[in-house]
């Protein structure tokens, strides 16, 4: 019976490691590139040996994934969640909302895929999951529309709402949040507008 206990307690321990560990890892990646950050800093960070992070992780690639997939990914669903279906204010402040927080670390993922080929399925990824959002939030807009129509407006709805636009505007144009909302609700409702029939 002690045993067992023990290989429990064990495996607790094991668990709130690898939790400090992805913590450690999210709190030094978000705002920094992909490889200004080592394992040394992250087990550092953590309070752990190097050796821990790579048994945990594999690799730091294998550590960055699992962060964004256990860490990032979770938190930006849920906040994408909150839009309202067919409220252009809303889908916009949501999308706005996002990219305050993660906008800059999601650019430079972007760019970095080209340079790190395994981060190429987090970008696809993120694209497939904001296409999906796109369609799931401006379905009430979209109804209706069929065929070529249909997939023009999709596309240019995602490219709209897009991270990369978000950057252009607020830090190539320098805009502030307000303004930077107030450019992306002229586009969307742009593209809307020509999507009517």
């Amino acid at each position: 019976m002690a045993r067992r206990y023990e290989m429990a307690g064990r495996a607790a321990a094991m668990q709130r490691t690898r939790e400090s560990i992805l913590d450690a890892a999210v709190e030094l990646f978000t705002p920094a590139w992909f490889d200004e950050v080592t394992l040394a800093d992250v087990a550092r960070a953590a309070g752990v040996s190097q050796q821990t992070v790579v048994n945990h992780f594999g690799s730091k690639i294998g550590l960055y994934l699992a962060g964004v997939s256990e860490r990032v990914a979770p938190v930006l669903a849920e906040l994408r969640s909150r839009a309202v279906p067919g409220d252009v204010a809303s889908i916009v402040e949501t999308a706005l909302t996002d990219y305050e927080t993660s906008g800059d670390a999601t650019f430079r993922i972007v760019g970095l895929a080209e340079r790190v080929p395994e981060l190429e399925q987090v970008v696809e990824g993120g694209r497939q999951a904001h296409r999906a959002w796109i369609e799931h939030v401006f379905a009430p807009q979209l109804t209706g529309l069929r065929g070529k129509r249909r997939e023009r407006t999709v596309v240019l709805l995602a490219t709209t709402l897009d991270v990369l636009t978000w950057k252009a505007l607020r830090r190539d144009q320098r805009l502030d949040r307000t303004e930077t909302g107030v450019h992306l609700r002229c586009l969307v409702e742009g593209v809307l507008a020509t999507a009517r029939p």
